[in-house]
């Protein structure tokens, strides 16, 4: 099960101190950040070792993965940002045979959260990190470190009045973070939409917390499941929607995207998340934050600063 929050003042020598570990000067790509962006953490910016305490399956080929803190300690990561996680010797980069491998991960338990935090993690097929996470023994130690200049798009998303997610395989986990804020924050009554794509029904992550809200919180925030291997894939017999969930098949597409999400307007923010290939049909690559000319959103009418490559 997911770790639930526990939620505290955040003290200012407690900021202080984040600040001082986390803040220097940022990459030069990114000299001047806007200073949402300038995330704070428990971690520090240098390789740290956590012990692994826990790890249960969730669907056929993920698990959570519990790692610990000390007991006072939460890991205080902004809203979507990720965490660096390390894996000796695993690299596999032709020629680099022997170096490690180096993955981001956005946890999924409340940042609030004292004493440990909580992994989803797939296991992928000669995955680097994930075969090491599958593998490692309960009680072994695994090297993290934070990111200081997260480039995500943070909460409150200034400016931003309705919110769509469009999400693929474990890219729900910056939306996850997104939507614990967004449902969770008293007053914030904003539109929400997300539409999430998998291969298959057993396939879908955190489906039962991402239902949840949905009861709870309709009709502002809406779930649309995308089911399909192929773009042109029809309906499963017994896959139909449901008064919490609207069930369709294929890929995210124009013709979904015209279908249930919130239209171009610079008061819309679409987050995007997912496999490479999501990525260049919908947005453009991800390390490229304009949008690509031609991509879906692009043909669309949506701009560069209505879309948040997760």
């Amino acid at each position: 099960m997911l770790l639930a929050s526990s939620r505290r003042p955040l003290a200012a020598s407690r900021v202080t101190l984040a600040a001082s570990r986390v803040l220097g000067r940022p990459p030069r790509a990114y000299s001047t950040p806007p200073l949402e962006y300038a995330s704070e953490c428990w971690l520090p910016t240098t390789w740290t070792p956590l012990t692994l305490t826990s790890r249960v399956a969730h669907t056929h080929d993920t698990s959570l993965l519990d790692f610990a803190l000390p007991d006072d300690a939460s890991l205080d990561l902004p809203v979507c940002a990720c965490i660096l996680l390390r894996a000796p010797g695993r690299g596999r980069r032709e020629g680099h045979a022997h170096e490690d491998a180096v993955r981001p991960y956005t946890p999924v338990s409340d940042s609030s959260l004292r004493g440990k935090f909580q992994l989803l993690v797939k296991r992928y097929a000669g995955g680097a990190a994930s075969e090491y996470l599958h593998e490692l023994p309960v009680g072994a130690a695994v090297d993290f470190r934070h990111v200081a200049f997260n480039l995500k798009a943070q909460y409150p998303f200034g400016g931003k009045q309705r919110i769509t997610m469009l999400a693929g395989g474990t890219g729900i986990t910056p939306m996850f973070q997104a939507l614990r804020k967004l449902m969770g924050t008293p007053g914030d009554t904003r539109e929400v939409t997300l539409v999430y794509s998998n291969k298959r029904e057993e396939d879908i992550l955190l489906r039962a917390e991402l239902e949840a809200w949905a009861k709870m919180h309709a009709p502002r925030f809406k779930l649309v499941y995308v089911l399909g291997e192929t773009a042109s894939q029809t309906t499963s017999a017994g896959w139909s929607s449901t008064d919490v969930y609207t069930a369709t098949s294929g890929w995210i597409d124009q013709a979904k995207v015209a279908q249930f999400c919130h239209p171009p307007s610079e008061e819309t923010m679409v987050m995007v998340c997912g496999v490479p290939a999501m990525y260049e049909a919908l947005c453009g690559p991800r390390q490229d934050r304009a949008l690509a000319k031609g991509s879906v959103l692009e043909q669309m009418g949506y701009s560069d600063t209505m879309v948040a490559k997760m």
